[in-house]
């Protein structure tokens, strides 16, 4: 039995070990949640492809390499040098807290598995079985920070491995029973779906969630974090880390998922209860009606479909009319590393349909990216999703080998175009503040729909909105999206204007696009099938 307090241990089911370590760590990177663009990787998955040119492969280290790249192409970065090429600004890494799986054995795990959370989990350390995991972490911080990327841990309190029949860590073995929701024959709940439920609410139990967060906060400068299954995290306890931990940082970033993965015997902490409460969730309304249910993979949604028209409008305003009370209060997204890839998605979703080829689904991959890097809220995405990642089509692989979850670098150089389509987008949201509004008040006097608030006839399986700048600092006074999901090129009538576009179905830039795909003809815009387009008049 380990302390659960322990801030170093040498193996899930080894002994704590005692650390002092001073390491300075770079200063957090400072702007506001509103502002993050946040992209979610897995250690070893982003870093193990031999062909990566990174020397620490699988290891925290790895994210300390300056100019990799791919096989003999120093134009195609890989590891940090593709993260700071993207332009993304927040990465959110998966389980680091040590979790079961067998190092000893090179298991592959996603970490979801935790046992000891407040030690770096040794498996991505270079040498597993000491303290200097607690060093490699806050050099990989210190490193990311330099590059003005924060660091977002994704974090396991709503379960452990642990289980009193079967093995003993530390919580049940300390005070049994008291950490672990119980029903009345002694048996664990298992909301979680993976064997029990933390205890949140009890006080000990809130404790240690709430030390544990700030100390990752103070020992490791890391600048948020994504809880799992947050649900299953009592709303009193979401409250109060959440303003113990702005009270350190006013900019951090704190989310996660509203839900359960079972019965529970407490009331979930879903979608709507984050109001004014200052954290965020994710939006699976808006990513099942983008795409389809997670829960049926031949389902298809508006990106393959032109459907849930009013269900991806109420996503692109931030779910202000929906769940939230402004727009930073939720996180938008097509991928994360559970179910499929948008790319496997896409694929499986249309496969027995013959008209529709593979260029018709990498241009539904960036008509998703476009609509989510210009909604309103946080956006997300997965490691790979750039440059059309695939599994092959298999889901939840969290017990599969490298070969299956591993980013295959070569596919970025065989996608270039879609990578480069993923970098113009969020340049483009990091240069618009008329993207990244901070009320809902901003939302309704900002976003105005062609059909249903100006009055004009769209065609079906179409969405187009005008987007005003209600900041004032935005060098655009206005923009106006469309986005046409349809097999076939479609004309949107639009307001008068000097119109130049930005974003049609080839490129998405900062400059105005020269002789661009998308026709402008008088108070028309004719826009190529399955894509988007992204206006705008200067101020």
């Amino acid at each position: 039995m380990i302390d659960p307090y322990a801030r170093a241990v040498t193996a899930h089911n080894g002994r704590a070990i005692v650390v002092f370590d001073e390491f300075p760590i770079f200063p957090r990177p400072k702007f506001s949640p509103s502002d993050a663009i946040i992209y979610e990787l897995h250690i070893r998955d982003f870093t193990i492809d031999p062909y990566s040119s990174i020397q620490k492969r699988g290891k925290y280290l790895a994210f300390t390499e300056a100019e990799t790249h791919f096989f003999n192409r120093p134009d195609i970065s890989t590891g940090l040098e593709h993260l700071a090429e993207l332009g993304i600004n927040t990465v959110q890494i998966m389980p680091v807290g040590e979790f079961q799986t067998n190092e000893s054995a090179d298991e592959y795990g996603w970490g979801y598995d935790v046992v000891h959370i407040n030690s770096p989990d040794g498996w991505y350390a270079s040498e597993r079985f000491d303290s200097r995991r607690v060093r490699e972490v806050k050099q990989m911080v210190d490193t990311l920070h330099r590059r003005g990327i924060k660091v977002v841990l994704d974090v396991v309190y709503n379960h452990t491995f642990e289980a009193i029949n079967k093995h003993i860590y530390s919580f049940d073995g300390l005070v049994p029973g008291y950490y672990y929701r119980r029903k009345p024959d002694g048996t664990y709940w298992n909301g979680s779906g993976v064997g029990n439920e933390f205890r949140s609410e009890a006080p000990m139990a809130r404790r240690f969630i709430i030390d544990s967060v700030k100390y990752w906060v103070t020992e490791y400068n890391v600048d948020g974090f994504r809880f799992d299954l947050l649900g299953l995290i009592d709303l009193e306890t979401v409250t109060q880390l959440t303003e113990e931990l702005r009270a350190i940082d006013s900019h951090l970033l704190i989310y996660g998922e509203p839900w359960a993965g079972g019965e529970t015997p407490i009331e979930i902490t879903h979608k709507g209860k984050q109001r004014e409460r200052g954290f965020a969730v994710f939006n699976d309304h808006f990513r099942d009606a983008l795409k389809g249910s997670v829960f049926h993979s031949r389902e298809r949604g508006f990106v393959q479909a032109g459907v849930n028209i009013e269900r991806v409008k109420q996503g692109i305003k931030g779910a202000t009319d929906d769940f939230t009370s402004y727009p930073s209060e939720v996180v938008n997204y097509v991928e994360c590393h559970d179910n499929h890839t948008f790319a496997d998605r896409l694929m499986l979703s249309t496969f027995d349909d013959g008209s529709i080829s593979d260029l018709d689904r990498r241009a539904m991959n960036k008509l998703g990216a476009a609509i989510i890097f210009t909604s309103q809220g946080i956006p997300f995405l997965q490691s790979g999703q750039e440059f059309a990642r695939s599994k092959l089509g298999l889901d939840n692989t969290y017990n599969k080998p490298d070969a299956i979850n591993m980013l295959h670098w070569q596919d970025k150089l065989l996608n270039k175009d879609l990578f480069d389509y993923y970098r113009g987008l969020i340049a483009l949201r990091k240069a618009h503040p008329m993207f990244r509004l901070t009320s809902a008040t901003q939302v309704r006097k900002a976003i105005h729909f062609l059909d249903s608030e100006l009055g004009l006839v769209l065609e079906e399986n179409t969405i187009g909105y005008l987007l005003i700048d209600v900041t004032g600092k935005d060098s655009w006074s206005q923009a106006l999206i469309l986005f046409n999901a349809s097999s076939k090129a479609q004309d949107f009538p639009i307001p008068n204007g000097h119109w130049q576009v930005f974003v049609d179905n080839k490129q998405a830039t900062l400059l105005a696009i020269e002789n661009s795909f998308v026709r402008i003809n008088k108070n028309i815009a004719t826009v190529p099938a399955r894509s988007a387009a992204v206006m705008a008049i200067k101020a």
